[in-house]
């Protein structure tokens, strides 16, 4: 009789649990009806490199702002850009995985080592998502990775926390003692929005001008690239033609 009770009271026990695990399965569908419903608002919304070119109008439709080409540039085609921009993405993401996943440890006859902290964010964050807006010339460009001249690159690569900020890649583009400052770094404003831009002429000969800023969580950059002085100058007087929405 006794042993009799104790079989009753755990069918009794396991019988409420299950009970109560069932009343509380329906109150988490509404937080994933939420996840789903946010997904999919953020699906709703154009690419991050979405934009087009209609004669020598440059639109971004993420970023919200035109820019008129020189006369007579032509883009690279849409399709080639942003397929370009998806073997990019898929590049990184194996990159990243890559370097997030621990190596086999190898066995040794020495103790183990004590870890002191979790090593630097850096080394277990995905890399920055990189895209490439436009690639325009007054010659034929058939690619991204095109060394034609003159060039404009429009690119917009996602911050790495605050102080991912414009002045890097200006610090970077003078950072060769063999680079020739132009014109040093400094900010300049375009239509509101605060870029800063640097000139330089490369080891490789090149006249590069950079305009960076941020806008949403990305860091855009405007690159033009000549073979004269005087070319870069012109080319970066169509930076006027900058309106935001």
């Amino acid at each position: 009789m006794r042993v009799f009770r104790i079989v009753l009271m755990f069918v009794v026990a396991a019988f409420c649990l299950q009970a109560q695990a069932q009343q509380a399965a329906p109150a988490a569908e509404p937080a994933k009806d939420q996840s789903e419903s946010k997904e999919k608002s953020t699906a709703d919304g154009p690419a991050v490199d979405a934009a087009k070119v209609t004669g020598s109008t440059f639109e971004s439709d993420y970023f919200k702002f035109t820019y008129e080409l020189p006369k007579g540039w032509k883009a690279l085609d849409d399709a080639v850009r942003v397929a370009s921009n998806q073997a990019v993405l898929t590049t990184d993401s194996d990159r990243g995985t890559a370097m997030m996943t621990p190596l086999p440890k190898k066995a040794s006859a020495r103790p183990p080592t004590v870890k002191k902290g979790p090593g630097p964010a850096s080394s277990r964050a995905p890399l920055p998502a990189r895209y490439s807006l436009m690639a325009a010339s007054s010659n034929a460009i058939d690619s991204l990775a095109s060394p034609v001249l003159p060039r404009i690159n429009i690119w917009a690569h996602q911050r790495v926390g605050s102080l991912d900020n414009p002045a890097d890649h200006a610090q970077f583009l003078v950072a060769n003692k063999r680079t020739q400052v132009l014109e040093p770094i400094h900010e300049v404003s375009l239509d509101g929005h605060t870029f800063v831009r640097v000139d330089v002429l490369s080891p490789t000969g090149e006249y590069v001008s950079e305009f960076v800023s941020v806008m949403r969580d990305y860091l855009v950059g405007f690159n033009f690239r000549a073979q004269s002085q005087r070319e870069l100058v012109e080319m970066t007087e169509t930076m006027k033609s900058l309106k935001f929405q």
